[in-house]
């Protein structure tokens, strides 16, 4: 067992900008029942860190707090009760929401996923946010075929190059929304781009299908994009909102951002029913919570394919825990593509 007395994380002083994120030094966690504590190989960042620090992000943490949606780790200590299956050595990945900022910290066992053997701790931690939401959307609430079409905002992103990346094994066509500088990259990963600046969105997107419309929009910005995506569904289509976006403007969240992404979208019930359209939402911590089995096949079977080489997560840039406010702020201000990653 460690026994370092101390150990590192990164954590929001208050309600701010990257700036309110500082480096401190916290005593070392100790493993209650059913618990593991681990060692942090990777962990992610996500817009959802960044709301958990505006404190717009729904879960009650004191300050400061330390942020952190998933992590890659080795689990260096366990508590009483915790499964034979979880020894100290092995490689484990889980969604944590908040906390995972820390050169250690403590798990549940039960949210704990083996990472197999040989696997780099990097890409992994790219599956168990930004691959799990891809792969859940995708299957498990668009249930989408292939053949199918669908339309992914922020294609060059986390979430969108991982929905690249699985809906080529499935046969799903991907028509992704980016920059113009960002188009070949949604290329090499097999989906055709529009640039959302300067192309005609709607337009763009019913050449594409012959006016027929896409099967399922994965809708990250929210607001009036999520009426537009109503729009280009075709009956029986499904909209599928996992994201606001639209509240962040140069790396942070603004009053009318917020308004915009929670009065903007407007939909009439009676042109949903008689066209059978569907919007609903998508948070991976509920669905992990309400269909835990589900969390741990489908990230065991990504685990599996990343193995396997079957799937190649695309991280944009690894950087050091110490500098996590760097890596807020590139995210924010949304010049990076793939998954950013803390070591």
């Amino acid at each position: 067992m460690n026994t370092v007395s101390e150990t590192v994380c990164v954590s929001a002083m208050r309600r701010g900008g990257p700036q309110v994120l500082q480096v401190r030094k916290v005593p070392m966690p100790q493993p209650g029942p059913g618990e593991v504590r681990v060692r942090m190989l990777a962990a992610g960042v996500a817009f959802a860190d960044i709301m958990l620090r505006e404190g717009l992000y729904p879960v009650s943490l004191p300050w400061p707090r330390t942020t952190g949606y998933d992590i890659v780790g080795e689990i260096d200590a366990t508590g009483p009760d915790v499964p034979p299956e979880l020894p100290v050595g092995l490689r484990v990945a889980a969604l944590t929401v908040h906390g995972s900022y820390a050169r250690h910290r403590l798990l549940p066992a039960a949210d704990c996923v083996p990472v197999p053997q040989g696997v780099d701790p990097v890409p992994a931690v790219a599956l168990v946010l930004n691959y799990l939401t891809a792969y859940q959307m995708l299957h498990r609430v668009a249930s989408l075929d292939a053949g199918d079409t669908v339309l992914i905002h922020a294609a060059a992103g986390g979430v969108g190059t991982a929905v690249l990346d699985l809906a080529r094994l499935s046969g799903i066509r991907v028509i992704g929304l980016a920059s113009k500088g960002k188009h070949e990259l949604v290329r090499q990963l097999g989906g055709e781009p529009i640039d959302y600046r300067h192309e005609n969105i709607d337009a763009r997107v019913r050449e594409m299908t012959d006016g027929r419309g896409v099967e399922a929009v994965l809708d990250a910005i929210g607001g009036k994009e999520t009426q537009r995506a109503v729009r280009l569904i075709k009956p029986s289509g499904s909209v599928v909102s996992y994201g606001g976006l639209s509240m962040a403007k140069n790396g942070r969240m603004s009053l009318p951002g917020i308004l915009r992404a929670v009065t903007g979208a407007k939909h009439s019930p009676i042109a949903l029913l008689t066209q059978s359209k569907t919007v609903g939402g998508y948070n991976v911590k509920t669905w992990m919570d309400q269909r835990p089995a589900a969390y741990r096949k489908d990230l065991t079977q990504l685990m599996q394919w990343l193995a396997e080489g079957r799937i190649a997560p695309q991280v944009g840039k690894c950087i050091p825990l110490e500098q996590a406010a760097l890596a807020q702020q590139l995210l924010g201000e949304g010049g990076s593509t793939g998954k950013l990653v803390l070591v």
